[in-house]
């Protein structure tokens, strides 16, 4: 089975004078990466460079595959299912609805929306309110339309901003476990400045401070830098960030 792999090398962001990105170097594979850090670290502008919304710096490159995004244009945009962090849901849509529209704005033929947008919700557990209107649903029940639509074609490459954001603790576990549930055979880039919601399921941690990778590695790796015995996640975070947080 062949192994996605996500490459980025130098990449930078400015806008006008203030540097969002400074020469940003990762390599993803298939499995589950947290990109952890406070709000305004980069994450949000890293994942909108790679979903192609916003543009990067010359002297950068990401690859496919092996291939230039750039040059692969609306095959490797093809590849992308991406929840992004708002919630800009139709209120007066049934989950059904809602899905289905975006299914067709992705170009999924019409023949195959009513299947696909069955497959999604079943995924991410919303069947029984497929007919509901999203008005009515909690916050929870919001993500997972989100992490629906961005399922929607079976990428390889998910992207996930603040998936737990606004979310209390009963329901950030169910998400938590949802995105467990999706890891195999692809790339799973989770932003989140909330420890608890990827240390469990992470293949790798990304950390990033002011536009820079600060740390990168597994858990297990990260926590024999918390500098004492028995050092957990949350003590290199707020060893990393404690005048942030």
């Amino acid at each position: 089975m062949t192994m996605n792999t996500l490459s980025i090398e130098n990449l930078s962001k400015h806008y006008g004078s203030k540097c969002a990105l400074n020469k940003v170097s990762l390599t993803f594979t298939d499995g589950i990466h947290g990109l952890l850090g406070p709000n305004g670290a980069g994450k949000s502008t890293l994942m909108n460079i790679i979903t192609q919304n916003i543009p990067f710096d010359k002297g950068g490159s990401i690859t496919w595959n092996g291939k230039s995004t750039t040059d692969l244009g609306v095959k490797f945009r093809s590849v992308i299912g991406f929840m992004p962090q708002q919630q800009e849901l139709y209120p007066t849509f049934t989950a059904e609805r809602f899905v289905g529209y975006l299914a067709a704005l992705k170009g999924i033929p019409s023949k195959e929306i009513s299947t696909e947008v069955s497959r999604v919700l079943s995924l991410v557990e919303l069947s029984d309110c497929a007919n509901k209107k999203i008005g009515g649903f909690s916050g929870g029940m919001k993500q997972r339309v989100l992490i629906a639509q961005a399922l929607l074609g079976n990428p390889k490459l998910l992207i996930l901003d603040e998936p737990t954001a606004g979310l209390d603790p009963k329901q950030r576990v169910i998400v938590r476990r949802l995105i467990s549930s999706l890891s195999k055979d692809k790339i799973i880039i989770v932003s989140t400045h909330i420890v608890s919601d990827i240390e469990s399921i992470a293949d790798k941690i990304i950390m990033i401070k002011s536009g820079e990778i600060i740390e990168n590695g597994t858990v297990a790796e990260l926590c024999q830098k918390t500098e004492k015995d028995g050092g957990t996640l949350e003590d290199l975070y707020m060893l990393r960030y404690g005048d942030d947080v």
